[in-house]
């Protein structure tokens, strides 16, 4: 996708602000193009984010990681994947991306709107995009710089995120009881491939609890985690009475 003078300076005006520099402003440009918009310009998928987003996605993950491993020297595996869980999360990464301006920088079609760049899942999966293109464009040094953006810019955020995972809370409060595990079950796909919404059941002991919408299978668990936790302590507190 051929990307215009006036946009090539938006993006260096941005990019300069955080210390970083690209001579691929194709690449950089994609890390904000969403599904929509690269469909309304005659683009295959491959002119959107999606690529890059599950580059960055893993990216934004090993820096997590690395992180935590590194400033909590006495948790342990569990504690520290259920802090990473909720890092990563899409509302705490769209938290961060509204932040520094993503909403300015994300190009959207006309199915979306101008309201699309402002959903937390379309800002979580370019803020990933992003990163990717970060790790691409330095090459070797690619984790190191977007490491660096990303530590420089929100580590204080990144740490004092409140722990609190609803999915851990529900695994915790079954595991009292017994050793079955709550199952998280894709109930339902609505919408066209670029405004997908999912609904997901959660069951324990092979019943129904409660389910959850949003806008990615993770949110819609997390969700759905939320709602049976509470119906499901109310129920086993009742079977103790």
């Amino acid at each position: 996708m051929l990307v215009s003078k006036e946009r090539k300076k938006i993006l260096k005006e941005f990019i300069s602000s955080y210390n970083l520099k690209f001579k691929d402003m194709e690449l950089l440009n994609r890390a904000f193009c969403h599904t929509s918009y690269a469909c309304d310009n005659n683009e295959t998928r491959k002119g959107s984010y999606e690529r890059l987003e599950f580059l960055g996605d893993a990216v934004l993950k090993l820096i997590i990681s690395d992180m935590l491993y590194n400033t909590y020297e006495n948790k342990m595996e569990g504690a520290l994947t259920e802090q990473r869980a909720i890092i990563v999360a899409d509302k705490t990464i769209a938290e961060l991306a509204k932040k520094i301006g993503f909403s300015k920088m994300i190009l959207t079609g006309k199915c979306e709107g101008e309201e699309g760049k402002y959903k937390d899942s379309i800002l979580a999966c370019a803020f990933e995009a992003f990163l990717g293109a970060i790790y691409l464009e330095y090459k070797d040094k690619g984790y190191i710089k977007a490491k660096e953006f990303l530590i420089d810019n929100f580590k204080n955020e990144l740490l004092n995120i409140e722990i609190s995972n609803p999915k851990a809370k529900l695994q915790e409060l079954t595991q009292k009881y017994n050793h079955n595990l709550p199952e998280y079950i894709m109930l339902e796909e609505q919408g066209p491939a670029h405004k997908k919404m999912f609904t997901v059941g959660v069951y324990y002991e092979d019943k129904f609890i409660d389910k959850a919408q949003a806008a990615t299978k993770k949110e819609a668990e997390f969700e759905a985690a939320k709602k049976a936790y509470i119906k499901l302590k109310e129920q086993l507190e009742k079977e103790d009475v």
